[in-house]
């Protein structure tokens, strides 16, 4: 075939292979991710599509001036200092963005500005491969349980919300992670921008239909849910309460998107005239100046490299005395609430003076061992719900429910060297800033709990404990 003689392709290869080595832990936490979540199987078709973009331009790419960019050698040490961030600060979106950002980056300083604006897009498309967007979990199952509850209404049946909790006259629902739509807001968005580049020319309709393919599935997978609720209560409970209507739910998503294909049809732009190659073997390549680009952009790495090297996993040799706050106490009689911080260097509950503690705390800011990870988790997700949630800059405050109606409030903060506060991105940018320069992210998060049985009082009692609590003192502990 003439395009694997052709320099554009030897280069791009290469490139790839390269890309490939330098980044290889980052690229492979990513496909880890890509096997163990059905949410981003995706991900291993978005490499064929990438292929594929970049053969629809093939012709252009073959006219197109090999001229190494210099400029681009700026943007590659901006990409190397993000990467460097989100590696050493354990923040696996941004490692992975960064890593997947760098192989466009390595080809726009070798090849030049000429095939970088030609592949643009599929530059674009590429990123699609890190697994990012299940943040948007817990906002997703709210906006689904609106939208269920809101037709339940309409339709005049008895509704009850509870938190993510919907009862209906003969069945109760929970509005699970899995019920979030997570999948099909990713899926359609990254169809729907491929649909869009291949069949609009003009910027704006693409952006409509990006919009459009956004919209949908949100609005798709509230519809869907009230069809799962109805199918159960007309069914007596029979149908669609359990794997089922997971079922139910791919196929309806197969509808959705075939509406949305059929719809963005209607707009097709004509394809535009097809490009013919004047030169099938690539165009004359300036050896000596892509060697020095390459060279430069090595150096670049290197030092980033470097830098990672000497400075990441320093582990803090401080023990924070949390017995100065909580005396022994006595066993938490009630543990289905407990949250869930995993591999901590050192953990603790009890009971003490009327309320329930919780401690984790973490040495340093290591991989599977971290303060702020997804995988921890505030309560016990499988058995309760948030119900209210109130925040102050100190701590948070929030109200949970089970599904028999038993009610519990929660105070907690994150407690750093540097910093304390509730909000989990702030800490983390802290800990990034604390790995860049080079010092240890240790810290802790403490929790205080009360069974929630007079409104009134008992919450004034739990935030006035936590007034009192989280202060600069706590900050003291993994100083010292």
């Amino acid at each position: 075939m003439t395009f694997l003689r052709s320099s554009i392709f030897k280069y791009l290869v290469g490139l790839f292979v390269v890309w490939g080595a330098v980044f290889y832990n980052s690229i492979a936490s990513a496909v880890e991710i890509w096997y163990r979540s059905e949410t981003f199987a995706h991900c291993f078709i978005i490499l064929p599509i990438c292929i594929y973009l970049i053969k629809l331009k093939w012709a252009a790419l073959n006219n197109a001036t090999l001229k190494p960019s210099y400029i681009a050698l700026v943007f590659v040490a901006g990409t190397l200092l993000i990467w460097l961030f989100g590696s050493m600060a354990q923040v696996k979106v941004i490692e992975q963005y960064a890593a997947f950002a760098m192989l466009p980056m390595l080809i726009w300083t070798v090849m030049g500005n000429q095939v970088a604006r030609i592949l643009l897009f599929a530059s674009f498309f590429w990123l699609f491969s890190v697994p990012a967007g299940e943040f948007l979990i817990p906002q997703l199952q709210e906006l689904t349980a609106d939208i269920t509850v809101l037709a339940i209404e309409l339709t005049g049946i008895p509704v009850y919300r509870e938190g993510l909790y919907i009862a209906i006259p003969n069945g109760l629902f929970e509005v699970a992670v899995a019920c979030s739509g997570i999948r099909y807001l990713i899926a359609s968005f990254t169809l729907g921008t491929l649909f869009a580049y291949l069949n609009y020319n003009k910027l704006n309709k693409r952006l409509i239909f990006i919009a459009f393919s956004i919209v949908l599935p949100l609005l798709a997978n509230g519809i869907r849910a009230y069809g799962i609720v109805m199918i159960a209560y007309l069914s007596d409970m029979k149908y669609a309460t359990g794997v089922d209507h997971l079922v139910y739910g791919w196929l309806f998503f197969g509808v959705v998107i075939l509406i949305m294909f059929t719809v963005g049809g209607k707009w097709a732009d004509p394809l535009p005239e097809k490009e013919i190659s004047s030169n099938p073997t690539g165009p004359k390549t300036p050896v000596n100046e892509m060697l020095k680009a390459f060279s430069l952009m090595a150096a670049v790495i290197a030092g980033a490299y470097i830098y990672k090297v000497a400075f990441e996993n320093v582990v803090s040799d401080v023990q924070p005395n949390i017995s100065s706050i909580f005396s022994a106490g006595k066993p938490i009689e009630d543990q289905s609430w407990l949250p869930n911080y995993r591999n901590a260097s050192d953990e603790l509950s009890g009971h003490d003076s009327g309320f329930d503690y919780y401690y984790a705390y973490y040495n340093a800011n290591l991989e599977g061992q971290e303060l702020i990870n997804a995988v921890n988790s505030l309560y016990n997700i499988e058995n309760w719900s948030i119900v209210k949630d109130d925040r102050n800059e100190r701590y948070r405050v929030i109200e949970i429910t089970d599904v028999v109606g038993n009610r519990r409030l929660l105070a907690y903060s994150y407690v750093t060297p540097w910093h304390m506060t509730h909000k989990a991105l702030e800490i983390k940018l802290v800990q990034a800033i604390q790995a860049i320069l080079g010092q240890p992210q240790n810290g802790f998060v403490l929790f205080i709990s009360k069974q929630l049985e007079n409104e009134k009082v008992d919450r004034q009692a739990l935030e006035q404990s936590a007034d009192k609590l989280f202060s600069e003192k706590l900050k003291a502990l993994v100083n010292d």
